[in-house]
């Protein structure tokens, strides 16, 4: 077999957490007489002795490491990067939507505070809002040393790195890849479909500084990703995934079943805090911004089929259903 054709060799990095997520994972992968890590874990000592187990255990060394490539710019995916290259200066590669994020830029996240308080005054919320910008304030200070150091590499959809395809699919992160390799049909997939467990579509802010339609984007990507045949999907959370395409279909059924059930629960007119209130109780308050990124995303969604309309009133938002 030629070697560009060879299927990837993978050593997975599973590190265990009690979260619903199951595991934090990333991978080494040697391919092409190259080793690359993708993605890099959490930012914990734990992290970094399962990782260096794993190097050990298959006779490599973080110097045997030719690139790191992100699939998107999460904590739990770059945590380990400044602690690989303080060891070597492992060349990094990124998206060029991430930079930004991977730098913590200033300007970007100050502007991503303003989009965060606008969002949620138009949806109708009130001291649960404040609350959660007053923490976005403070987790700009707080997460500081989450900044990579050194230089990054920016890549984008359509390119070729170390014989993979790098697919765009933003939604849960407007930075995010698929890295595909087209001769044994691999994925390494981030964070775009788990097995277990619902991936969130997060607003964020767009490369024109104005919120994203993130369900509506999402919901394009896991769709663009079933013309990739996929023999497996390495994912960065639980199992690794050996039937993709059932994977991917059930998450857009599931979509589809959540949105009628939010159009149901819109049988007057209200806002989205209102809707958040009576559909998720108590986690409005403890997970207040994926409540709301959730709530927001499928509104857009049924908001583009032409099932809800809206109108403004003192800078509020209010939904109502269309009845045919």
């Amino acid at each position: 077999m030629n070697v560009m054709t060879k299927a990837p060799t993978v050593y997975p990095i599973f590190v265990p957490t009690k979260m619903s997520l199951h595991t934090f994972n990333f991978y080494l992968v040697e391919i092409n007489h190259r080793l690359l890590l993708i993605d890099a874990g959490i930012d914990t000592d734990k992290c970094w002795n399962i990782f260096q187990d794993v190097l050990l255990e298959n006779n490599f060394t973080i110097e045997d490491i030719d690139a790191i490539i992100l699939t998107h710019h999460h904590e739990d995916h770059i945590g380990l990067v400044n602690r690989i290259r303080e060891v070597k200066e492992v060349p990094l590669y990124a998206h060029e939507k991430g930079v930004k994020r991977l730098k913590r830029d200033e300007d970007f996240l100050e502007k991503r505070i303003a989009l965060f308080a606008d969002i949620f005054t138009e949806m109708g919320c009130g001291v649960e809002a404040e609350q959660e910008i007053a923490r976005l304030k403070q987790a700009k200070i707080d997460n500081a040393s989450q900044t990579i150091l050194g230089d990054i590499i920016p890549i984008r959809g359509g390119e070729t790195l170390f014989g993979f395809d790098i697919i765009e699919t933003p939604g849960h992160a407007t930075d995010h890849i698929m890295l595909y390799h087209q001769p044994s049909q691999v994925a390494f997939i981030g964070d775009q479909f788990i097995k277990h467990a619902t991936t969130n579509a997060l607003i964020d802010l767009d490369s024109n500084r104005k919120r994203t339609l993130s369900l509506v984007i999402y919901e394009a990507s896991l769709r663009d990703l079933l013309q990739y045949p996929m023999t497996i999907a390495y994912s960065g959370h639980g199992e690794v995934i050996e039937e993709p395409e059932e994977v991917i279909q059930f998450h857009l059924k599931r979509i589809e079943r959540k949105s009628d059930k939010v159009l149901h629960l819109l049988r007057e007119e209200t806002t989205i805090a209102a809707l958040a209130k009576e559909m998720y109780g108590k986690k409005y308050d403890t997970l207040f911004t994926l409540v709301m990124s959730d709530l927001v995303g499928h509104i857009d969604r049924l908001e583009k089929l032409e099932k809800v309309t809206k109108r403004k009133e003192q800078g509020i938002f209010y939904y109502k259903r269309v009845d045919k």
